[in-house]
């Protein structure tokens, strides 16, 4: 097992937070250590006051006023309404300025990230949110690399997370990262979460993406490539399928998902080919003839081009 040091984890806490960006992650840290037995993982909340008021009216006490707190290993600034109110977070901006260089890893949940935005620290870093605030973050801090659809980033010891269930994903990743793979992964089946999507996952779900859209023909395209995984469908196939040009079937996948035909089949598949793998007796190359690759080889390229790991390596998480 990874050698584990004791590591203190601060949760800033202001008026109006998103209360599940900051219990999610915590009871995730506090499950860790029923795992590892003993006190691995010190979690507590820093706050300007005594008590916050969470976005869903729940009162909150705090552990420690700013600047009394104990030496932090890791920082974890949760998003709401409040990161965003000037009022409510200058003085966490000027604690953090403060000592954020004293700090081994800082992670931004959502919209905590707005919290911090416009500190040097982040400074053409590659950073991600809440998809609804990718625009707003965008024209309010152009200084940013804002990347529209990952699940989290990691730049150096910084780490900016899209939304609350993510933020469940980071600490997962984290971890595994200080104790191993076999802590973590008793930690999600505890949670009852899916271990793990990596950060290049979308933030999307395919059922989510389904249904987000009203327009018959990109209806009729999904029912046909949902019914054919097995099938080696080319562009101008699928369109004769869906009985529109090549053309107007690329516009059409363009204009609602942001991507070209060709990838976007692709995506369906390898999205696919990620339930068969999480059955522990579906093989690699199963999987790969199932969703319509001809070659293994060529899915195994495919899939770890797309989820930054191979296929194996993401199967074994299910085990």
């Amino acid at each position: 097992m990874t050698e584990i040091r004791d590591h203190n984890i601060a949760f800033l806490g202001f008026d109006q937070i998103e209360l599940m960006d900051l219990i999610g992650p915590l009871e995730a840290y506090n499950n860790a250590n029923r795992v590892l037995e003993t006190n691995h993982y010190n979690t507590f909340i820093v706050s300007e006051h005594d008590n916050f008021v969470s976005e869903s009216h729940l009162k909150i006490s705090s552990d420690y006023l700013l600047g009394e707190e104990p030496e932090i290993n890791t920082l974890v600034i949760p998003g709401g309404r409040g990161a965003r109110i000037p009022e409510i977070i200058k003085p966490y901006q000027q604690w953090f300025d403060n000592n954020y260089q004293t700090i081994d890893r800082i992670v931004a949940v959502c919209t905590g990230l707005f919290m911090i935005a416009e500190h040097p620290f982040l400074m053409d870093k590659e950073v991600v949110t809440h998809w609804s605030f990718v625009d707003r973050l965008k024209i309010q801090h152009p200084h940013l690399k804002v990347c529209p659809d990952r699940l989290f980033i990691q730049q150096d010891n910084f780490y900016s997370v899209a939304g609350i269930l993510s933020g469940i994903d980071l600490a997962l990743h984290l971890i595994e990262e200080d104790c191993g793979v076999d802590v973590a992964t008793f930690v999600a089946k505890d949670l009852i979460t899916y271990l793990k999507r990596s950060g290049h996952e979308s933030q999307f779900s395919e059922p989510l993406k389904f249904q987000s859209t009203n327009n018959t023909h990109i209806d009729r395209i999904n029912r046909w490539l949902m019914g054919h995984y097995s099938e080696h469908t080319t562009v101008n196939e699928l369109a004769s399928k869906v009985h529109v040009s090549e053309r107007h079937l690329n516009r059409l996948i363009k204009t609602h998902f942001h991507m070209s035909a060709s990838k976007y089949i692709e995506h369906i598949k390898l999205e696919q080919a990620k339930i068969y793998l999480a059955k522990k007796d579906t093989a690699v190359d199963t999987a790969a003839s199932m969703v319509g690759y001809a070659s293994a080889d060529v899915f195994r390229r495919s899939f770890k081009r797309k989820y930054g790991m191979a296929p194996h390596t993401y199967q074994l998480r299910f085990q």
